[in-house]
């Protein structure tokens, strides 16, 4: 009984200090702590704790827990930030295997000259030996130029047809000429004449073309233009230790050496060389049978471009007989015309100069022939619609020879 009372005085005491608890506890039971997914850095949480929860035993053998108020936190909420990328971080290049995309065109500097291959020369060119450099354009130099370099000496002779007056010769196989130059173009103004054998034209050790220099009459031709790009080269010609069939001799003979230079906005670009060789593909048979076609076109007349034609003549009076021009053997002041053959109407006019030399330049479609009025001479001129170098020589013999030419 005694024991009984105690218990009952215990759970009253729990009782009443329950009761008091919560009678003067100043936070509201209803809230209630509330969990967030998502912690921001900007956030500052503050929480109001309260008394912990308190565990009673009882001297009964079940232990009773009394609950207590939940602490709660008071969260202010910060607006949401959407992120941006500001820098470049991946970078993707797409290979497409079959798909070609067409080259663009480059564009060049202002004023900038675009060439396929250097220009033809027009004679009568600059002497380099008597231009000071930087040389533009075509230049001559001469077989005497001091740049020449011979192997062996060469002999010079003078011809009134050869550029300047004089070129240079050699018999022995072994012997070269040398010459250093600047430039893009390169032309080799030579001999060509009965005894004239075959000679190799060598830039920078590498050999670009042959020629054949023999002819039933002495002339005075000039190789095709080589391009042989910027910078600075070295010309070689020697002899291929050939000959034509019908030539008498292994000769090599230098006129002169013609060097194209560009200026500084002269750009020259040689078209790509494409070659393809047809592949035959088998072509199943089948039959046509023509059922009607366009009407066939009629030929039409197409006009002839003009050409560039230059004439060489020699007037001169041959009074030792050996049928040669030789020095002081020249007529000056002899009219010289190139007329259109048909209308007779004069192209152009020159005069013989001291030595009996005229050249006259002319271009024009049609056939012409070249006239001496005075004596009474015509020569037709060859191939004129194709142009070109002609030259042709009078000669006087001492029968003939006028008291008086004016």
């Amino acid at each position: 009984m005694r024991r009984f009372l105690l218990v009952m005085a215990a759970l009253c005491l729990v009782t009443w200090g329950t009761a008091l608890f919560l009678l003067f506890n100043p936070i509201r039971r209803s809230m209630a702590a509330l969990p967030t997914l998502m912690v921001l850095p900007s956030l500052t949480p503050s929480s109001t704790p309260t008394h912990a929860p308190t565990l009673t035993d009882t001297p009964t053998a079940t232990t009773t827990f009394t609950p207590t108020d939940t602490p709660t936190a008071t969260v202010t909420p910060t607006p949401t930030l959407t992120p941006t990328l500001s820098t470049r971080v991946v970078e993707i290049n797409a290979v497409m295997p079959g798909v070609y995309v067409p080259p663009t065109l480059t564009p060049f500097p202002s004023g900038t000259i675009l060439l396929p291959a250097p220009p033809a020369p027009v004679e009568p060119l600059l002497d380099a030996t008597h231009e000071p450099p930087p040389y533009k354009g075509w230049y001559s130099f001469e077989s005497d130029n001091p740049n020449v370099f011979y192997a062996t000496p060469w002999e010079s002779r003078l011809n009134a047809f050869a550029s300047q007056g004089e070129y240079h010769r050699s018999e022995n196989v072994q012997s070269y000429a040398s010459f250093t130059f600047e430039g893009e173009g390169l032309r080799i103004r030579y001999v060509a004449a009965l005894n004239m054998g075959i000679f190799q034209v060598v830039v920078d050790g590498v050999i670009i073309d042959t020629v054949d220099a023999y002819a039933p009459e002495l002339a005075f031709p000039g190789t095709r233009v080589y391009f042989v790009g910027q910078g600075t080269h070295t010309l070689e010609l020697r002899s291929a230790r050939q000959r034509n069939p019908q030539s008498e001799g292994y000769v090599l003979a230098l006129d002169a050496v013609q060097v194209f230079r560009g200026t500084a906005n002269t750009l020259i670009i040689p078209p790509p060389s494409i070659t393809s060789t047809p592949t035959p593909q088998p072509q199943p048979a089948a039959g046509v049978e023509l059922v009607g076609a366009p009407p066939t076109v009629q030929p039409t007349t197409t006009p002839i471009a003009p050409s560039l034609v230059t004439v060489s003549v020699v007037i001169a009076y041959d009074e030792n007989g050996n049928r040669a021009v030789d020095p002081a053997e020249g007529v000056s002041g002899i009219s010289v015309r190139v007329v259109e053959v048909g209308t007779n109407r004069v192209i152009t006019q020159a005069f013989t100069d001291s030595s009996g030399f005229a050249q006259l330049q002319v271009v024009t479609s049609a056939q012409a022939r070249v006239v001496v009025p005075y004596f009474g001479k015509v020569w037709e001129v060859p191939n004129s619609r194709r142009g070109g170098n002609v030259s042709f020589t009078l000669l006087l013999t001492p029968g003939n020879q006028p008291g008086l030419i004016p």
